[in-house]
């Protein structure tokens, strides 16, 4: 008796003709400035991977900067050195106008490497920059591509809440002003009155209430370094935990 051939037997299976193929997620591309650049680019990419470690390395100082005003308000600039700075000085320990001084530096010294970014890298950077923030990412976007006056009016608007707690990017905003090409000179003239009315009202607030903040600051000098490093640990471990699961 013979037997039947295996038809199984070094077959394969073949994908019926005419079916699509699954369709694969195509690979971002990188903007022009990083996939190609030129030696301004090196220049302001390097600016912008320092900057980023100097708001890291800023993260664990902040406890010391709490009992060291001058050198928070020169380091940070942000509105929360302007209360503690308002505080010491209603102490005794400073003198206010010298801490609104240095607020100013402290908050405006990126700002020309932002303007920068924009006016030279355009809205690759912008893209980039926005791209976990899908709602703010739309409306700039939308708002570029109008080229209207109303969107330089919005701009230069809205900086002043770049300065103070709330969802505006003030680096971007400052980005976008550079894309626009507003001129920069203008642009730091108004960040410097901007910073000037916000920190001077923060620093208000903290001259006022001066004793009640500093007893607040002794309180969470006590613990925040150690809060700060405990979150700066489970960044890391999420972070290598991220990279080994790809």
């Amino acid at each position: 008796m013979t037997e039947k051939p295996d038809d199984t037997a070094g077959h394969v299976d073949e994908q019926p003709v005419g079916t699509p193929a699954p369709a694969t997620k195509p690979e971002p591309e990188l903007p022009k400035f990083l996939s190609n650049p030129e030696k301004m680019d090196i220049v302001l990419f390097i600016l912008l991977m320092a900057m980023a470690v100097y708001s890291i390395c800023m993260i664990p100082l902040r406890a010391w900067l709490l009992t060291h005003p001058l050198a928070y308000t020169l380091l940070v600039g942000g509105y929360t050195s302007a209360v503690v700075g308002g505080a010491n000085a209603s102490v005794g320990n400073g003198v206010f106008w010298v801490y609104l001084l240095c607020t100013v530096v402290g908050a405006v010294k990126f700002m020309p490497v932002y303007w920068l970014m924009g006016r030279r890298w355009g809205m690759e950077f912008i893209d980039m920059s926005l791209q976990y923030m899908p709602r703010a990412h739309r409306m700039f976007r939308t708002a570029v591509e109008k080229e209207s006056s109303t969107m330089y009016a919005w701009v230069i608007g809205l900086v002043p809440l770049g300065y103070l707690p709330g969802p505006v990017p003030g680096t971007i905003l400052n980005a976008v002003a550079g894309l626009l090409k507003i001129r920069f000179s203008i642009m730091l003239a108004w960040n410097v009155v901007c910073i000037l009315v916000v920190n001077g009202l923060m620093m208000w607030l903290g001259y006022t209430f001066g004793e009640q903040v500093l007893d607040v600051v002794n309180v969470i000098n006590r613990y925040l370094l150690w809060i700060t490093l405990a979150l700066v640990g489970v960044a890391i471990y999420r972070a290598r935990k991220q990279v080994a699961k790809k």
